[in-house]
């Protein structure tokens, strides 16, 4: 569902911070009898696959009123105004983050970004890039369900809604353009090295467009889920080389340390996704050791090549 645009013009264009133009609030607070005329304005300008903008439609622009005057969904954008009252301090973190971006490869050249207000739907998509059309698609909702408590958090565990803040939002927007240049093997060969050695491209990437930004911050644990994968790096890669799951095709056997979670089941007091932080450490040393790309980094699909170049041993 619709609620919210950011749109800049051509990087190589714009010589200052992007423009954020704050959608959401037009699409909630513009009367009905002018809002069609405002979604063929925005259309005109916003053109991504990730967001859809059908005015002329009658069954789309019905349920875009019902959505609209939802008192819940409502009460989710005051509230997600109420937290994000201006942007322009995103303005000028993604605006430097891009600019070293396209320093390391000039095909990362993203110009239009979109807020929008989901009714807290689809977590897992509540980012969103698309290389093709230089678009993202971020639903702000999420990343105010801290001050919802009211609703219960609408059912998501705490775990997930103390990383769903401001903090993370930029980190978040990079890491979603990242992973549209990242190459895979075909999904039937993808093993669990593979997914580790792709995150940690992601990871890597961040290192380079946002150098001051905390490491657990990058990949959303918290200070002490950080330390415990420190102290506890060899034993996690022990565990993976014991258990035979580096080759791993088969993810219902691998899936407990990838998956969003509070821990990881196979170790005590631990963190979520250890394969990610395992797969950063392997990719900071191949890029250390090969002085590789990012562009030729994202386009390897070797993982064992790059495991082996890395030299990674903890």
């Amino acid at each position: 569902m619709l609620a919210g645009f950011i749109s800049c013009g051509s990087r190589d264009n714009h010589a200052g911070d992007i423009e954020i133009q704050r959608f959401e609030k037009i699409l909630f607070d513009t009367p009905a009898d002018q809002l069609q005329s405002q979604l063929h304005i925005f259309a005109t300008g916003f053109t991504s696959p990730l967001l859809p903008i059908y005015p002329d439609q009658k069954e789309y622009m019905a349920q875009l009123t019902q959505f609209i005057a939802d008192p819940t969904v409502r009460d989710i954008y005051d509230i997600t105004c109420q937290q994000y009252p201006d942007l322009h301090w995103l303005e000028k973190e993604i605006t430097a983050a891009l600019d070293k971006a396209m320093e390391l490869d000039d095909e990362i050249d993203f110009d239009l970004f979109a807020t929008y207000i989901s009714g807290l739907s689809d977590y897992d998509q509540r980012i969103a890039a698309d290389r093709e059309s230089g678009s993202v698609r971020i639903s702000l909702d999420h990343y105010a369900i801290g001050a919802m408590g009211k609703y219960s958090y609408f059912g998501m565990p705490m775990y997930i809604v103390e990383r769903c803040d401001s903090a993370h939002l930029a980190s978040d927007i990079m890491a979603a353009i990242a992973r549209q240049f990242v190459a895979m093997p075909d999904e039937k060969d993808v093993t669990m090295l593979d997914i580790m050695v792709s995150e940690g491209k992601v990871l890597y990437f961040l290192d380079q467009v946002m150098p001051r930004k905390a490491d657990n911050i990058k990949i959303r644990y918290t200070e002490e889920q950080l330390e415990w994968m420190r102290r506890n790096e060899s034993n996690v890669w022990a565990y993976f080389i014991q258990n035979n799951l580096l080759y791993e095709k088969d993810f219902s056997r691998y899936h407990n340390f990838v998956d969003e979670a509070p821990k990881t089941n196979a170790f005590k007091d631990s963190a979520p996704r250890t394969t990610h932080y395992v797969g950063w450490q392997i990719v900071r040393q191949y890029m250390n050791n090969t002085k590789s790309s990012i562009k030729d980094l994202f386009a390897n699909t070797n993982s064992q090549q790059i495991l082996q170049q890395s030299g990674y041993k903890p």
